[in-house]
């Protein structure tokens, strides 16, 4: 009995110092591909800060499409409660509707530090991207304007971007693509280099690999141009450009990329995701079988093999569709993540 305070005391140290190591524990790094259906929201989560990649929503008769986004982070929040429901940054590739149809939405909903955009004036997205530049000035936050421009100098950065990186020093990101006025927006895409410990994902927006009337090449020729001989576009794992489109991944491209995992973000083609409108991936053919193929040509791992269907082209499914590559799709696979130092992938069905 005369040595059980002694071991008592060491017992409660011992649970103090657990308890305390447990609640310094960081969270690890996760990538939510969000299904949107024909449309792009990404979330990265880290372990003092969120970001998100575009706010896009898909205007077709699945209610559950119109709301998927808030609820999903309203239940990322609940789980992540020590981020205050504040998203630090929100960076928007270009200003098409697909990309900020839910933008507002969640600016009145969380809280957002930062907004960065091309700074375009024109684009069919480009009313809640003006309102957000807006709202976010006017409730204390920053709004940052990225072109062209400005990632081809060799001091280039991002305040808002530096500041987590800062914070957390496992998290890195590069700013590559910029607004270049494109009559084309989805060649002025934004995109992005993310560096995780020594995972690296790209999220390329909309670029594409065809020249418009105002830019003489695609954003993609001018990236592969740019960065030819560095390890620059180098990344483990590479957001598909333009929902999987036949403009939107190329040889030269994904060789330049190497993944080891590919995730388009495309909606569904089946007839409840038909109508009413004009803004689906059945009425675009995404994701189109000819990038698929070039896709899994260039991604290196394999997943579980899963039976999908791709696009022929516009209106036209190619059925019964195998997949054994690590290409995931948010159209077969539902929402995707991606732990950042792992590389495994969790998806909803």
């Amino acid at each position: 009995m005369k040595h059980s305070r002694p071991l008592l005391i060491a017992l409660v140290v011992f649970i103090l110092c657990l308890c305390s190591g447990l609640a310094k524990a960081a969270h690890p790094a996760r990538i939510h591909y969000i299904d949107v259906g024909q449309a792009e929201s990404i979330l990265l989560e880290f372990d003092k800060a969120a970001v998100m990649i575009d706010a896009g929503g898909e205007q077709t008769n699945d209610a559950q499409q119109r709301t998927h986004l808030i609820n999903y982070l309203n239940t990322f929040f609940q789980g992540r409660s020590d981020l205050n429901r504040t998203i630090d940054t929100i960076i928007i590739s270009h200003p098409h509707i697909d990309h900020t149809m839910t933008l507002m939405d969640v600016m009145q909903t969380f809280t957002v530090k930062n907004l960065i955009d091309g700074g375009q004036s024109v684009g069919s997205g480009i009313q809640p991207l003006m309102a957000a530049r807006t709202w976010v000035n006017s409730h204390g936050g920053h709004s940052f304007t990225v072109t062209r421009a400005d990632t081809i100098q060799p001091a280039f950065f991002n305040p808002a971007l530096k500041a987590i990186h800062d914070g957390e020093s496992d998290v890195d990101f590069r700013l590559l693509g910029g607004a270049n006025g494109c009559t084309n927006a989805n060649n002025d895409s934004i995109v992005v280099v993310l560096t995780y410990k020594t995972s690296r994902f790209i999220f390329t927006g909309d670029a594409e690999d065809i020249s418009d009337a105002t830019c003489s090449s695609g954003e993609i020729q001018d990236l592969l141009q740019r960065y030819a001989g560095t390890n620059t576009l180098r990344a483990d794992v590479y957001k598909v450009d333009h929902h999987g489109s036949a403009n939107g991944t190329d040889a030269n491209w994904i060789g330049a990329i190497s993944p080891k995992i590919s995730v388009i973000s495309a909606g569904k083609n089946d007839p409840p995701h038909r109508a009413p409108n004009q803004f689906h991936a059945w009425q675009f053919g995404h994701p189109r079988e000819s990038a698929v193929r070039i896709i899994e040509q260039g991604t290196s791992q394999t997943r579980t093999p899963k039976t999908v269907t791709t696009m022929d082209g516009v209106k036209q499914v190619h059925n019964n569709r195998n997949i054994a590559k690590a290409v995931y799709c948010t159209c077969w696979d539902g929402d995707i993540v991606i732990d950042g130092s792992t590389l495994q992938v969790r998806t909803a069905h």
